[in-house]
């Protein structure tokens, strides 16, 4: 099941797509990434094989992600979450909800524990910034009914990987990415 990722705001069209071809038996591409020249810095940092776009290239940040559920959330922590908030899952024995949680929780100014939580620049919107909370919450939500068995795994994975989604974008708006 491909996931669709935003991760800029950038309206612009695609002028690189960086693929990295797939890492597992069967799958013969891990992402497509799509983006304009401005933000061809992504491509170093995502890793792969740049190319120039198809005429139908895209809209800047779109990444198709065709990895596994778990993939897609290690790339969501390692790409994201944790340069954010410097959580990562192993810091929860690998509970992906505590993990959710966690993140949700620091960025609500709930958590004591955790990496000291760095003042919002003051050019930074506040609305994205609660919208990726609200993000943050439904995905920890939908990954603690998962866990507790309440919703089918696909369906349960597939609320988690799209707030997440939403999370991250909303997170890109706010910094102006």
């Amino acid at each position: 099941m491909p996931v669709l990722r935003q991760i800029t705001t950038c309206t612009e069209p695609a002028t690189l797509v960086v693929v990295r071809a797939g890492r597992r038996r069967g799958r013969a591409v891990d992402y497509r990434m799509a983006m304009c020249r401005r933000h061809r810095w992504l491509a170093e940092r995502w890793g792969g094989r740049p190319s120039t776009p198809e005429p139908e290239g895209g809209r800047c940040g779109t990444v198709v992600d065709y990895r596994t559920y778990g993939e897609v959330l290690r790339s969501h922590y390692e790409q994201w979450l944790c340069p954010m908030t410097g959580y990562v899952t192993e810091d929860h024995g690998d509970d992906v909800a505590a993990a959710l949680r966690a993140a949700h929780d620091w960025l609500s100014g709930e958590h004591v524990d955790g990496p000291e939580r760095p003042l919002v620049p003051p050019a930074r919107s506040l609305m994205p910034l609660d919208g990726v909370r609200v993000a943050l919450d439904q995905a920890a939500r939908a990954a603690e009914a998962l866990a507790a068995g309440l919703v089918e795994e696909h369906h349960g994975q597939v609320q988690v990987l799209a707030a997440l989604a939403v999370a991250e974008t909303l997170d890109a708006l706010g910094r102006g990415a």
